[in-house]
């Protein structure tokens, strides 16, 4: 009788609870648990990346936050339960710093130990963005066609310092116009890079290793 009374009751939702969890890389979810009468649940349960600010009961709304999911639940008097998940970051602006792993790796290593570097972050820019981004740092280590080119590992991420290269980069050619050997020293470099879209935002893993490029040349190569 009760549960009747309370569902007959609700007009659109009401909000019973929140629930906040912080993932390590700083991306926030929320939960929200409704009271939705039955009978309005096709015109209430939102799309997904529906804005917090559109639809949220509480009284603090948050403008960077979306719908991830919805898991609704029939019960009795006429009543739904439904839990909202939205993702996203509780603050107006800014991004939360990166996490920087150092994974040893077999093989790897130039000047330095013998690993490459894993940074997980949030990031706000579209996937195009982030893949032009990153392709615009690159350096130009090119020589004439000898070298693969290369992406450099920017010096920050979010605020957070990423590991120095162990060295200086430099190019080396051989003196003169005869042949022999060039090299090419890059320093940390992107080895891959993923994103996955959660929301507002991307979650970015890149990889970086170090790279030293060694190329043969005939004689007049560079006159």
């Amino acid at each position: 009788m009760a549960t009747t009374i309370i569902g007959s009751a609700i007009n659109t939702k009401v909000l019973k609870r929140q629930n906040f969890n912080k993932e390590p890389n700083g991306l926030e979810t929320l939960i929200e648990a409704y009271a939705i009468k039955t009978s309005n649940r096709a015109s209430i349960v939102p799309e997904k990346n529906t804005l917090h600010t559109a639809f949220s009961s509480a009284s603090t709304t948050y403008q960077r936050m979306v719908v991830e999911s919805v898991a609704t639940e029939e019960e009795d008097g006429g009543i739904t339960s439904m839990l909202v998940t939205f993702v996203g970051l509780t603050t107006s602006t800014g991004l939360p710093p990166a996490i920087v792993r150092l994974i040893p790796t077999a093989g790897e290593g130039v000047y330095g130990p013998p690993l490459i570097i894993e940074a997980e972050y949030v990031t706000d820019v579209t996937e195009a963005q982030f893949m032009a981004g990153q392709l615009a740092q690159n350096n130009g280590l090119a020589q004439a066609g000898f070298f693969s080119e290369t992406t450099k590992m920017p010096e920050f991420i979010n605020g957070t310092a990423m590991p120095s290269d162990p060295r200086p980069t430099f190019t080396q050619t051989p003196g003169g116009f005869g042949g022999g050997v060039i090299a090419s020293y890059s320093g940390y470099c992107v080895l891959s890079m993923s994103a996955e879209r959660r929301g507002l935002f991307l979650v970015a893993r890149n990889t970086y290793h170090e790279v030293q490029q060694i190329a043969q040349v005939t004689q007049g190569a560079f006159s």
